[in-house]
């Protein structure tokens, strides 16, 4: 499977720690011209009109292959919807070509409890449904109506990989995997994806959890992108149920965003949308959606003050977006944007002027591996692999969470620096770093661990910092 690798993304997030920043005096990013992943199928930069098919519907005609396309976009965290751009609809084509019998009118659901209630989807089948104002998605709605999900609409489908108290481990373990034998049942073009909540219960702290979930999601994103179904991930809610959990919330999503990104799939932002709803949308668990009383497909002003309402909406929306690009091969819709400066030398720091943060990044590809070491951390591990840079400047005290993730044999550790001199390392941690940095400038070097037969376990990583909530005594110091 095709990796589509990004350099950096950042951006605000409403209702975020707020963040004073110094103005920094890089130059402006280019806009990378790269070429999009080849397609078989129309992607952007088509022209000519779709066919009309016997039932009436359309089929996309032969592709114009896009010239001077834009590379792979940044995801905003102050957005619902990540964006489609013309570099993301060549992907969801370049996806979809890998299996071209499957159904365009069906999506799976993969996820737990959230899916797996009555209060999720179902309704937009049996009712009531009031698209209130959102009457744009009726054709969408009526699409989706018509998939047969093995006898089922995919609204009202019981997904076998769908099921409460269960994590993205569990949706691909197995021969078949739960996720196989429901890719199996109903051949969807299409795959809502939630997990996150229950994975954070799988370690004996929620920061011990979070590297074994990067490993599943991102092996979970890598199986529907090779099954040929696109991907539709989406950020976790707030935990009403216990302020410790909630406090890594932010983190969690960050990481979300960042396979998603990663990978240049769909990404939906339920957390952003029901961050302003009473009691954040949650019932009286603290952890599930309520809905309105009288339906949760109800998205009139009434019913979408309320969780799984809002939720139910914002689906609809993401399957619409992606039937009009995919489908009906509509231009596609958003504007690419664009990322920080820096080249990630030393010299040269990737400049993170925004918080949340969240790259991926690739030391095998670095030309710099110019540190050794560094024994101010009081560590004599062997670094000296290649390694990237990147500077934050702060103009006040800001409590952060710095994480590190990788998979496999990659081996990244995380550095943090008053300068780009391996003498003023004041931190080093193999995934992760919690304190209050004051204002200045500080250096992060993400190098690659030799290991004792010499061998440098450069790699992909993941990057994501966030601003700690003021009450997170984690990062204090």
């Amino acid at each position: 499977m095709p990796h589509f690798l990004l350099t950096v993304l950042a951006a605000c997030t409403p209702g975020a720690v707020d963040v004073d920043f110094i103005e920094s005096t890089a130059e402006e990013p280019t806009t990378s011209q790269e070429s999009p992943p080849s397609s078989g199928t129309p992607g952007p930069g088509s022209t000519s009109e779709p066919a009309t098919t016997p039932d009436g519907g359309t089929t996309p005609s032969e592709p114009t292959e896009p010239t001077d396309v834009p590379g792979p976009t940044m995801y905003p965290f102050d957005v619902e919807y990540s964006p489609i751009t013309d570099w993301v609809s060549t992907r969801l084509f370049d996806i979809a070509e890998g299996d071209e019998t499957l159904q365009d009118n069906v999506f799976a659901k993969v996820g737990a409890s959230s899916l797996d209630s009555h209060n999720s989807l179902y309704c937009f089948e049996d009712g009531p449904v009031d698209l209130g104002r959102h009457t744009h998605l009726q054709a969408g709605l009526d699409f989706f109506r018509a998939g047969d999900a093995d006898g089922t609409t995919p609204f009202d489908r019981n997904s076998l990989s769908a099921i409460s108290g269960k994590t993205a481990s569990w949706a691909i373990s197995g021969s078949p995997s739960p996720m196989d034998e429901e890719l199996d049942a109903i051949a969807p073009r299409f795959a809502l994806i939630h997990y996150g909540t229950n994975d954070m219960g799988m370690g004996s702290t929620y920061a011990s959890a979070l590297p074994g979930f990067y490993e599943d999601f991102s092996d979970l994103i890598d199986e529907l992108v090779d099954a040929g179904v696109v991907p539709i991930a989406a950020t976790i809610s707030h935990r009403g149920d216990r302020e410790s959990a909630d406090l890594w919330v932010s983190m969690y999503n960050a990481v979300i965003r960042g396979i998603a990104q990663r990978e240049q799939v769909l990404l939906v932002d339920w957390w952003l949308a029901l961050d302003e709803l009473p009691h954040k949308g949650l019932s009286s668990d603290g952890i599930h959606m309520e809905s309105h009383s009288d339906g949760a497909c109800l998205l009139d002003a009434d019913g979408l003050e309320h969780g799984y309402n809002v939720r139910n909406l914002m689906s609809l929306e993401v399957f619409d977006r992606a039937r009009r690009v995919l489908v009906d091969a509509e231009p596609a819709p958003d504007d690419r944007v664009e990322g920080p400066a820096g080249t990630g030398s030393a010299a040269d720091p990737i400049v993170i002027d925004q918080l949340p943060f969240v790259l991926h990044g690739d030391t095998s590809a670095s030309s710099h591996a110019n540190i050794d070491a560094y024994p101010a951390c009081g560590s004599d591990s062997d670094e000296s692999g290649p390694e990237l840079w990147y500077r934050l400047d702060l103009a006040d005290d800001t409590p952060v969470r710095i994480q590190v993730l990788d998979r496999g044999d990659v081996d990244i550790d995380v550095h943090l620096l008053s300068s780009t001199d391996p003498d003023d390392c004041i931190e080093r941690d193999h995934r992760l770093i919690e304190r209050t940095l004051g204002p200045g400038s500080w250096y992060l070097s993400l190098d690659s661990w030799v290991d004792g037969d010499g061998d440098s376990r450069d790699g992909e990583y993941l990057l994501a910092i966030v601003p700690c909530d003021p009450t997170d005594d984690d990062c204090e110091g």
